[in-house]
């Protein structure tokens, strides 16, 4: 999937709107026969199915009912009983088998479930000879109507063949929900090959991983649809989808690349279509092997999810639209950004997930901090001006802070069971599973990482793998020691962090004393004390020196030439840097002549260790009051969202507008330099940074940039046409923040009229951005309207939890019978938590608890956890750092 629950992060993310994304133990020992022994002594604990049959080939042949949604198949399954045994026990979830039947086997079996652990087991008269056989079910089951197993998505259409609502259908298996669609073993490592066919109303296309084999027309208006058999995958990438579609292609190196958007939205394919083209050639040449199916589409639907954007199915992408297609009346620079690095990070999956997929849920982030972390590779190498890696910093920023805090866990993560596995959807998955991967290869050197991941890849091919895999391959073609610096990354929770000890030039030369401890939030979030670091030391200008710091034994670096010393020269390893305090003196003295990577690593590490006490308050402060006049603008787009930040935590303070006053002078000369309209020459990151801009004045009050947005939304209104894609919508979202009764009226107005799906999401989901109460409590008044589609009910909640954090919250528990059922089953228990990702208010813990003691099982409460975590730490710097912020901010005005 595409990042995750945040966030961030499949892609789980809460949107505001198209320019903001929500960004909730020792496994494997050595190499691949330890890893096996290690997995064999868990296997008690986990809770999955038999091994005594197996499946071979899945017959599948449904009919959907699309109006009324339900719908009924068979399926024809070929096995193989690999011992003898009474029983053959499936997944099955909110299926009711109508019959079953074994071939070689007169009497049919007694059928039972299990609804907790979602199983059917089918008992035979005696024991099951070895061999192979075929498992024949007639069975009906439910199509819903939030993105789980097969779903409808409905929505509004004026270019459709019938006019009004319409309705499609599409699938969404991961992590476990295809035994929503078919009895089946529905576990990763269980691999199998699938022939779908579908009975379905005529003139509507349907499309799945395969391209169509035959289609035959069947009475009462219905046509018959076969699609060619599968290779073998696991059964979570498996998609079907039908509606009315159009598709636009090319054939790239032999493969049919399609976008498939619903009909009158083919022009919005354009970008998508370009992209895919070039990524898919990247990505043959990068995994050294050519993709391997005969097409590869990528599927636009309408609406949204709460926790993911997008999913890898092979050769049938899914996305929601906002994933995925470009409008040139609405989409942004930043959002055609997004979408190409989704849509990348979607490809990458078909290689790494789909080829080669992770033996058991323990080891997903092979599938997403790789998809991740590739999915940036390959958007720097065809768009470098957007400075990719430079703006990735900022995730592996906040995975850090996350990973400092109680609740985090390791990269590779212990799971029992699939309710487990829903849990593991977060950013220590994506993100610093990701960032692991960047701090390897940055160590290891590009060429030797690549012809691991080569050989990975070709070895591994069409089966499952756990982690020690890859790292035996690029440790044998790098000759680096990758495996134990990668195992205390992955095995153990936690952010290394290196501190200089001491620094002292002779003769040219300087010798910098460093050893390593622990970047802690919470004491108690992680065991983990040691990790041995590669940590790349330079002085000003000069060549970097590759050092492994392990411990708090002092370790002797030497490097070339005198001046300030930069530790994680190039900020690629995942790591807090702490500098002595002569040694940040002369590091803050030269800021300006620092590259870029390495001012945006200094900056991220000194908020972040001041905000723990670490460092006083003024040492961040004074890097803001003293910030380069040219600097990039990544670098300042993050201090933007840094002073943003710190606002929202001064709410309710007397001291606020002191802060906001400093934090706008600081602001404004950036701001001066880009303006508010585009100027010739902008670089890409600059009409970013421009939005970024006007964003946090509007927020901090900035007299003149509210007067100027409201004059503007005054000349939208008359003249909508006027305002490209960048101006239009960075002025909504902010008109919308410091909106009155009036203006939030006329936005409710434009967002009944639109007939887009993509600006009817966007215009709903600012509606419950204001910063006004009342306002805020008319959003919610909508969520259980008929004038929105279900899926985007639970957005608008989370639209007004960013700044109503209590409202929102009381709202959605409250309404929980009804909200909960807009919510993908699978990932309802962790929607709370993403309520009270901006609450510095301790009471909201308590309510969390309360809620998660009365529907949540005991075994999906991680990000509960993770979230009182945040609520404390964020409380914490409330109450002890802000004063000295206060007192720093005070003295500057005198």
């Amino acid at each position: 999937m595409a990042f995750a629950r945040q966030l961030q992060y499949k892609f789980r993310m809460q949107h505001l709107n198209f320019a903001r994304h929500w960004i909730a133990a020792l496994l494997l020992a050595t190499l691949a026969s330890a890893a096996s022994a290690a997995a064999a002594a868990d296997a008690p604990k986990r809770v999955v199915l038999p091994d005594a049959v197996t499946p071979i080939a899945y017959r599948i042949d449904f009919t959907p009912d699309i109006d009324g949604l339900t719908f009924k198949g068979t399926a024809e399954i070929d096995v193989n009983v690999r011992r003898a045994t009474p029983t053959i026990v499936l997944n099955a979830a909110d299926l009711v088998i109508d019959s079953a039947s074994l071939s070689g086997e007169s009497q049919a079996p007694t059928i039972s479930y299990d609804a907790k652990v979602q199983t059917a087991t089918f008992t035979f008269a005696k024991p099951l000879a070895k061999g192979n056989r075929t498992l024949k079910l007639s069975y009906h089951g439910t199509i819903y109507q939030n993105a789980t197993g097969l779903f409808a998505l409905d929505y509004q259409n004026p270019n459709g063949a019938t006019k009004g609502p319409q309705r499609a259908l599409f699938t969404q298996f991961e992590n476990s929900d295809a035994r929503r669609f078919v009895p089946c073993w529905d576990e990763p490592g269980i691999k199998a090959t699938f022939e779908l066919t579908a009975t379905l109303p005529a003139g509507l296309m349907p499309v799945s991983n395969m391209p169509v084999a035959a289609t035959e027309p069947v009475d009462g208006g219905k046509q018959r649809v076969r699609f060619e058999k599968s290779p073998k995958m696991s059964t979570y990438l498996l998609f079907f989808g039908v509606g009315d579609f159009e598709r636009v292609s090319r054939m790239v190196d032999g493969v049919d690349v399609g976008i498939v958007v619903k009909r009158g939205d083919t022009a919005n394919a354009a970008f998508a279509l370009d992209a895919a083209t070039e990524q898919l050639r990247y990505f043959n040449e990068y995994f050294g092997i050519p993709y391997p199916l005969p097409k590869m589409d990528m599927i636009a639907g309408p609406g949204s999810s709460q926790f993911f954007g997008a999913m890898e199915n092979w050769g049938a992408i899914f996305y929601f639209e906002r994933y995925l297609l470009v409008d040139p009346r609405l989409s942004t620079l930043r959002d055609q950004q997004f979408i190409y690095y989704v849509i990348a990070h979607e490809i990458a999956h078909q290689w790494f997930g789909d080829l080669v997929t992770m033996a058991w849920w323990d080891d997903l982030w092979l599938n997403e901090g790789f998809a991740t972390w590739m999915g940036g590779k390959a958007t720097d190498h065809f768009h470098p001006e957007w400075n990719t890696w430079l703006r990735s910093l900022g995730d592996k920023q906040g995975v850090m802070q996350r990973d400092a805090r109680d609740g985090t866990h390791p990269v590779i993560l212990p799971i029992n069971d699939v309710f487990e596995a829903a849990n593991a959807f977060d950013d220590i998955t994506y993100a610093k599973g990701a960032a692991v991967l960047r701090a390897l290869e940055f160590h290891t050197g590009e060429e030797a990482f690549r012809t691991g991941v080569r050989s990975y890849m070709q070895k591994y091919k069409y089966a499952n793998t756990v982690t020690d895999q890859l790292w035996a391959e690029i440790e044998k073609a790098s000759k680096t020691p990758v495996t134990r610096i990668a195992h205390d990354l992955t095995h153990q929770a936690g952010v290394p962090m290196v501190n200089m000890l001491s620094s002292r030039c002779e003769n040219g030369k300087t010798t910098v004393s460093l050893s390593q401890t622990h970047f802690a939030i919470d004491e108690t979030s992680t065991k983990a004390r040691v990790w041995h670091v590669p940590v790349k030391v330079a002085t000003l200008g000069g060549a970097p020196t590759t050092a492994i710091v392990s411990g708090t034994k002092p370790t002797h670096v030497v490097v070339e030439g005198c001046g300030p010393v930069i530790l994680n020269a190039g900020q690629g390893g995942y790591m807090r840097s702490l500098y002595s305090r002569e040694g940040l003196a002369a590091i803050a003295a030269q800021y300006a002549k620092l590259t870029p990577d390495d001012q945006l690593g200094i900056l991220n590490d000194t908020i972040s260790l001041a905000y723990i006490g670490a460092l006083p308050m003024s040492d961040y402060f004074e890097l803001t009051r003293n910030f380069p006049a040219d600097a990039d603008p990544v670098l300042v787009t993050t201090l933007s969202q840094q002073l943003s930040g710190i606002d929202q935590l001064y709410d309710g303070l007397s001291t606020q507008e002191a802060f906001r006053a400093y934090a706008r002078r600081v602001l404004q000369p950036a701001f001066a330099r880009v303006g508010w309209d585009a100027r010739p020459g902008d670089s890409p990151n600059t009409i970013n940074l421009r939005a970024s801009l006007i964003s946090a004045l509007n927020s901090l009050g900035d007299p003149q940039v509210i007067a100027e947005t409201r004059a503007r939304f005054e000349k939208f209104l008359a003249n909508p046409k006027d305002f490209g894609p960048e101006a239009r919508n960075s002025l909504l979202a902010n008109v919308a923040v410091q909106a009155d009764a009036k203006t939030w009226d006329r936005l409710h107005e434009m967002a009944k009229a639109s007939s887009s799906e993509m600006e009817r999401q966007e215009l709903y989901g600012l509606l419950g951005s204001a910063q006004d109460d009342a306002l805020a409590q008319r959003a919610l008044d909508i969520v259980f309207s008929n004038e929105i589609p279900p899926t985007v009910a639970p957005e608008i909640v989370g639209s007004v939890a960013g700044r109503h954090t209590q409202l929102a919250l009381d709202f959605a528990i409250g309404n929980w019978d009804k909200l909960s059922k807009m919510i993908e089953a699978s990932s309802a228990f962790n929607y709370m938590p993403t309520l009270t990702y901006n609450s510095a208010d301790l009471g909201t813990i308590d309510k969390l608890n309360a809620f998660a003691a009365r529907h949540v099982p005991e075994n999906a409460r991680t990000d509960y956890v993770v979230a009182s975590a945040r609520i404390r730490y964020l409380a914490k710097i409330r109450d002890t750092r802000l004063p000295e912020a206060d007192r720093w901010v005070a003295a500057q005005n005198r």
